[in-house]
């Protein structure tokens, strides 16, 4: 039996207790995130992390799209100049334009029509990855998810009857519009819930894992504006692609206690937002430390060298030949470079030295 075909769906359960101190755990670290954005440069992170969204939405749909188009698109969109220009199509310009109304229309409400007009934005003229899809139309026949050999699919899930799927959406948007103003549904869980029930409806021929990810955006932007652009969730559920098919079968198969998904969750979310705070305490290291050193004392090929290592190139230390090769130097300037960068204080050799030696940033 799906979720979908219990009795009391979609009346999801979850358990407070465990669910509580995740949530509390993932405030502070938005708190964080909103008291440390200051230290960003928010066109452009904002350029990167909507980048990264509409890119790794893609690939976890096993779809490659032209980052080079994409950047460029988006950088026209948001008013930043790139510096660089590459052919963009219309399906470049859809991924950007419904990445951005998810993000930027936070109080337009979420109806048939708008998600009708995204998809229509994600497949124009008849596109598809396998075979040619109409776009901005719910599906008219029944779907699943499946894998392995034609003969013998797998099945990983069964979709709601098309009969019913105009008023499964329209009830689905019913709620997801009212419970943004709900005093008893954290929007955090709100972003969940939303996501797992409209794949669970999986209400297009094909797409449903994209738009249910705008939407998951959507939810994120109402809960919190501030930062929902300085992290990107489908990065981080790209790299837990395996676990988030894995997670989402397992609570589509079982009961309406989705606590196991909502944990789920909230830990991608909490792993994207600690990405950005590492971001950013690399950018303020990085900072104190051409503040503490003079770069005016060291040549062109040391400060490349210093650069790699401060933007977390080398994380156990350069040696000799590494050095050679970034810098472009010979072995012998680079054994002089690095006994420069050593007595002036730049890095710390490893113990021992010799041939083996490593060479390390020093973190007064």
């Amino acid at each position: 039996m799906w979720i979908w075909q219990q009795e009391n769906w979609p009346a999801f359960s979850w358990d407070r207790q465990r669910i509580e101190p995740l949530l509390r755990a993932t405030r502070f670290l938005q708190g964080k995130l909103y008291g440390s954005s200051m230290l960003l440069d928010e066109a452009n992170s904002t350029l990167d992390n909507v980048l990264a969204n509409i890119l790794y939405s893609s690939d976890i749909e096993g779809e490659r799209v032209n980052a080079h188009s994409v950047r460029s698109s988006l950088a026209h969109h948001l008013g930043i100049e790139d510096g660089m220009t590459y052919a963009v199509d219309k399906k470049t310009e859809g991924l950007v334009a419904s990445a951005l109304d998810a993000i930027e229309n936070l109080d337009q409400p979420l109806s048939l029509a708008r998600l009708l007009h995204w998809h229509a934005l994600l497949f124009p003229a008849g596109s598809g990855l396998l075979y040619p899809i109409v776009g901005g139309q719910l599906r008219s026949g029944p779907v699943r998810v499946v894998s392995g050999r034609l003969e013998k699919p797998v099945v990983h899930f069964e979709g709601p009857d098309s009969a019913s799927i105009a008023d499964d959406v329209d009830a689905f948007l019913q709620w997801f519009n009212d419970s943004r103003n709900d005093p008893e549904l954290d929007p955090l869980l709100r972003a969940g819930i939303a996501h797992l029930r409209f794949l669970t409806l999986h209400p297009f021929e094909d797409g449903n894992g994209r738009i249910g990810r705008l939407i998951m955006d959507l939810a994120l932007a109402q809960a919190e504006s501030n930062t929902v652009r300085l992290y990107a969730m489908s990065r981080t559920i790209n790299i837990h692609r395996q676990d988030y098919y894995q997670v989402l079968e397992n609570t589509q198969r079982g009961e309406l206690d989705i606590t196991v998904w909502l944990s789920w969750f909230i830990d991608m979310l909490r792993a994207s937002i600690e990405e950005t705070l590492a971001v950013i305490d690399k950018t303020v290291f990085k900072t104190r430390y051409w503040q503490q050193f003079d770069a005016a004392q060291i040549g062109t090929e040391q400060i490349k060298v210093l650069n790699r290592l401060l933007d977390g190139d080398f994380s156990d230390g350069i040696n000799n030949s590494q050095y050679k090769a970034v810098a472009k130097v010979s072995r012998a300037t680079a054994t002089r470079h690095l006994a420069q960068l050593v007595e002036l204080g730049y890095l710390l050799a490893s113990p021992g030295g010799g041939r083996s030696a490593r060479y390390g940033l020093n973190r007064l």
